[in-house]
């Protein structure tokens, strides 16, 4: 198994969403590193800092969420 020891290039995504901050609609940047992932608004200096097991158990989380809704969804439609 080999190891990242050190980056000489900086990953980071801009995504298309956006979100309201301070009366104005900011793009959602991602910045990754090799522990962590790191998001923070356009224009803004504030860091929000996660673990990547901690983005796959949100995701995880949202996507039982999701198909809990949708099976709620279809016992409803079917009448039982």
């Amino acid at each position: 198994m080999s190891q990242l020891i050190k980056r000489k290039s900086k990953l980071v995504f801009t995504t298309s969403d956006t979100a309201r901050y301070k009366g104005s609609e900011r793009q959602i940047i991602i910045e990754a590193t090799p522990f962590y992932a790191v998001c923070r608004l356009a224009g803004t200096r504030t860091r929000y800092e996660m673990s990547w097991a901690g983005v796959f158990n949100f995701a995880a989380a949202a996507f039982a969420n999701k198909e809990r809704a949708e099976r709620k969804a279809k016992r409803k439609g079917a009448g039982i």
